[in-house]
């Protein structure tokens, strides 16, 4: 198939733009086909999250029902993906284990009994968070929609399949607009588990490219959970061998990069925003893609009443077990943990790419926990922090807050390492820049980031007496969460070796919880001081020149 790739005006309203191409092929005397789909990924929360400026709720299945309605209005065959993270982590998957999104995934489609044959997810990395192939494979026998996995091979130890549910497939081709769309998956191989084998990505998608193009598709698309950058490197290596378009996960902001003519599209988390993408042909062979990111509410669009109730019924349910199982009104979701006197940002978008209040204020607990044993900085991951919402200034701290900021255990330990090694640490949280769950909030440490180069520089010590640089060879004493301190998520510098032995290891939960307590109706107050230093951000900066 010939093709012509259109110029990116993603913030037009795609109707008019594609209308436009329409309009084009049929002065052409061509017989144009056009295919419509809806994308989301990354959803944690059925309900999504209330809007920063207090205006209401945003993102949330049952506002994505209403825009799947309203799209298929005029395209009646619309497609909808789901590049993956769902099942886990949220406070509610601890006690249900995801069976609260497959039911609101169900109903999508508005008939949650019946199969939805023009839905598909592929999986990331948080659908295997529990090791369990037969919790997995009952989430999947559960849902009404198809689940894609090209890349991976579920076995067991004696080498029988380890999945088998009828929807789980390795591609699809669906027919929509007339135009026939193969779709295969790609996840990130970034757990390590017995019952599951990850090809290698290039590879398989140079080979469902040529097998979905062998099986009559005329437009294929790669729905991918995987860094941007892995995104990125398979337009750029395979171009013609490759899809046509990739709709992606596992960063939480919204993603749009043309690589090769080709696009890699990614939305915002908790469907605070969807991606429609808007394919048109003609019998020629030439295909014009263009696309949009829809912000979904706080005003619109509005939530479907429908899948509203259910998302309500499973909350109230949720609400009434979980104080239950506690049975201390203390620790109850809506309780009373303290006051926040200023905003305290904690919204992903932020809190995973810049230095926020609360990122501040937690570093800052950490630190001073281990003060006493001479912990001069701490680094907190902000993968650790999955709040995703800001706390307003004035507001209640819920035990609710808590329990979803700190949805994993979180131990803090005490690190002995040198300067450069720090610079290595820092460095490593500055890497692929895009909202990932590495990114550190600091306390007791200043520098400089610059975005475009994905580096630090300015590397400040903000000791008593002063911010002053910190020398390559000196020692220091860092205090960090233990699945940072252990060397996950690429800080392979640290680990058991640099541990100091013999510290309190406390519980970064309970500390947070303690400080608030003890700071009582006065409330605790934090703010952005100038730590680390965005160039994209000008304002205060405490690193040194």
């Amino acid at each position: 198939m010939r093709r012509i790739r259109m110029s990116r005006l993603s913030l037009l309203r795609s109707g008019v733009l594609a209308a436009a191409i329409l309009s084009t092929l049929s002065c052409a005397g061509t017989e144009p086909r056009r295919t419509v789909i809806l994308a989301i990924n990354d959803v944690y929360r059925i309900e999504g999250v209330p809007d920063e400026q207090g205006r209401g709720m945003i993102g949330g299945l049952a506002r994505l029902r209403t825009l799947r309605a309203e799209l298929e209005k005029e395209h009646p065959d619309l497609i909808l993906m789901h590049a993956g993270d769902f099942l886990f982590p949220s406070l509610m998957s601890r006690m249900y284990q995801g069976a609260q999104m497959i039911d609101v995934l169900n109903w999508l489609d508005g008939d949650g009994p019946a199969f939805d044959g023009r839905m598909l997810i592929t999986l990331g990395n948080h659908e295997f968070e529990k090791d369990d192939p037969k919790l997995l494979e009952d989430r999947i026998r559960e849902s009404r929609f198809t689940w894609l996995a090209s890349d991976l091979t579920f076995r067991t130890p004696d080498g029988q399949p380890a999945l088998s549910a009828d929807n789980l497939s390795k591609s699809a081709i669906l027919e929509s607009g007339g135009l026939k769309v193969g779709v295969f998956s790609l996840t990130t191989d970034m757990v390590d588990l017995d019952f599951v084998e990850f090809a290698d990505p290039v590879e398989t998608a140079r080979r469902m490219t040529a097998e979905l193009r062998s099986q009559g598709a005329e437009v294929v698309v790669a729905l991918t959970h995987l860094a941007i950058s892995q995104d990125e490197e398979i337009l750029r290596r395979l171009k013609d061998q490759g899809p046509d378009l990739i709709l992606g996960g596992h960063e939480h902001s919204r993603q749009e990069k043309q690589v090769e003519g080709r696009w890699v599209l990614k939305a915002d988390a908790d469907a605070i925003s969807a991606t429609i993408v808007n394919l048109v042909s003609d019998s020629g062979g030439q295909l014009g893609i263009t696309h949009e990111f829809r912000q979904l509410g706080p005003e619109s669009p509005p939530a479907d009443p429908a899948v509203d109730r259910i998302v309500q019924d499973w909350h109230q349910r949720h609400h009434d077990r979980y104080c239950q199982e506690v049975q201390l009104p203390s620790q109850c979701l809506n309780a009373a943990v303290g006051v926040s006197q200023s905003l305290l940002v904690g919204e992903e978008t932020e809190i995973r790419r810049f230095e926020t209040s609360l990122g501040n204020w937690i570093a800052d607990a950490a630190r001073s926990a281990l003060e006493p044993h001479g912990a001069q900085v701490a680094l907190i991951g902000a993968g650790n922090l999955r709040l995703n919402q800001n706390i307003p200034a004035g507001a209640t701290v819920t035990q609710r807050h808590m329990v979803e900021t700190f949805q994993y255990p979180s131990k803090l330990k005490l690190l002995r390492i040198n300067g450069a090694t720090l610079q290595k640490v820092l460095s490593r949280s500055v890497e692929v820049w895009s909202g990932n769950g590495w990114f550190l909030q600091v306390s007791g440490v200043a520098f400089r980031h610059d975005p475009v180069n994905q580096s630090i520089s300015s590397l400040t010590l903000l000791s008593p007496a002063g911010p002053r640089p910190i020398r390559p060879d000196e020692d220091l004493l860092v205090v960090a969460n233990d699945y940072v301190a252990d060397g996950n998520d690429g800080y392979t510098m640290l680990g058991a070796d640099v541990q100091v032995a013999g510290t309190p290891q406390p519980d970064l939960r309970q500390l947070v919880e303690r400080l608030l307590n003890e700071a009582g109706e006065a409330g605790i107050a934090a703010e952005v001081e100038g730590r680390i230093c965005n160039s994209q951000r000008p304002g205060k900066c405490l690193a040194t020149p």
